[in-house]
C-alpha cells in the first residue's frame, strides 16, 4: 500500500492513472482522490477527480450500462472529494462524518427532484435484483416493489459510506508517507460532540418510525455513530493488546449479526458522555 501511495504522489500523471484504473478496484479511485486533495489541495484533487469520473462519463455516453452503477460511482467520488476538502481545512473527523450524511442526503434528494426518470430506472434495477434473489432463494412470492423513498435512501447511505471509506483510505496513505501513526491516532480518538450525537439518534429514530421503506434513511442518519463505534472497538483492542484476530472476529459478527451494529451505535452514543475509551485500562507491560 505504501508503494501505491508513493506512486500516486509522484505527480499528477501517476495520480490520474491510479484514479482512472482504480474504478475497477474497490475504493482505489476514491482513495487516490482523497490523498491528492488532502496533500496538494483542491485544484490538484479536482484534476484527479475528473480522471476518476471519466469511466463513468464514458459509460453514460457510449454504453447502455445500468444507470445504478454510474450514479453510485459518481456520487461516491464527489462525496469523497468534498470530505477531503473538509478534513484538509478543519481536521475534524466528526464534522466530516456529519458532512457525509448531509452530502449523501443532498445528492439523493437532488437526483430524485432533478432526474426522476433516472431514479425510477434505479428502482426498476433494484426490483430486478430483488426478483433474482427471491428466485434463487426458492420463494414463490413476488418481491415487494421498492419505493422511491427506499431507493433514494439506499443511494444516500451507500454513497456516504463509500465516501467515508475513501477518505479514510486516503488519510491512511497520507499518514504512511508523511505522518506515521497519525491516522491511527485520529481514528482511535474519533468521537461526536453532544449535539451531533443527539441529532444522529433523533433523526435515526424518526426515520425508523416512518416505516420499513425508511430503513436506509435511518442507517444514513446513524452512520457517524457506526464509525465512532468502530473507532472505540479498535482503540479497546489496541489498549488490551488482543491482536488482529479479535478485530477479524468482530467484523464477521458485525456483518452476520444485525444487533452488533445496533449495540455499536449505542456504545458510540454513550461514549459522548462517559468516554468509554478513557475508562479502559491498558494491558500491563511485561
Amino acid at each position: 500500500m505504501r508503494f501505491l501511495a508513493e506512486f500516486i504522489m509522484r505527480g499528477r500523471t501517476q495520480a490520474a492513472v491510479v484514479a482512472l484504473v482504480g474504478n475497477w478496484v474497490p475504493l482505489m479511485a476514491p482513495g487516490a482522490v482523497a490523498l491528492v486533495t488532502l496533500r496538494a489541495g483542491a485544484a490538484s484533487g479536482f484534476l484527479v477527480l475528473v480522471w476518476a469520473l471519466l469511466p463513468a462519463a464514458l459509460m453514460i455516453g457510449f454504453s447502455p450500462a445500468d444507470p445504478v452503477a454510474v450514479v453510485f460511482i459518481i456520487s461516491g467520488l464527489l462525496i469523497t472529494f468534498l470530505l477531503a476538502l473538509m478534513l484538509r481545512v478543519q481536521a475534524r473527523w466528526s464534522h466530516c462524518l456529519m458532512g457525509a450524511v448531509a452530502a449523501g442526503m443532498l445528492i439523493a434528494l437532488s437526483l430524485r427532484l432533478l432526474a426522476p426518470d433516472l431514479t425510477q430506472a434505479m428502482a426498476e434495477a433494484l426490483a430486478r435484483v430483488m426478483a433474482q434473489f427471491y428466485e434463487q432463494a426458492g420463494s414463490t412470492e413476488a418481491p415487494p416493489a421498492p419505493s422511491l423513498v427506499l431507493v433514494t435512501g439506499l443511494l444516500a447511505n451507500v454513497t456516504s459510506f463509500t465516501g467515508v471509506l475513501g477518505l479514510m483510505l486516503g488519510r491512511w496513505w497520507q499518514a504512511l508517507l508523511y505522518n506515521p501513526g497519525g491516522f491511527k491516532q485520529e481514528f482511535h480518538g474519533l468521537r461526536l460532540n453532544t449535539p451531533q450525537a443527539l441529532v444522529c439518534v433523533l433523526a435515526g429514530l424518526y426515520a425508523l418510525f416512518q416505516g420499513p421503506e425508511y430503513m436506509w434513511w435511518a442507517a444514513l442518519f446513524t452512520l457517524p455513530l457506526l464509525f465512532v463505534g468502530l473507532a472505540i472497538v479498535h482503540r479497546v483492542v489496541a489498549l488490551k493488546g488482543w491482536g488482529v484476530q479479535w478485530l477479524v472476529l468482530f467484523y464477521i459478527a458485525l456483518v452476520l449479526l444485525d444487533p452488533v451494529s445496533q449495540l455499536l451505535m449505542a456504545l458510540a452514543f454513550v461514549d459522548t458522555w462517559l468516554n468509554v475509551r478513557g475508562r479502559v485500562k491498558p494491558k500491563p507491560e511485561v
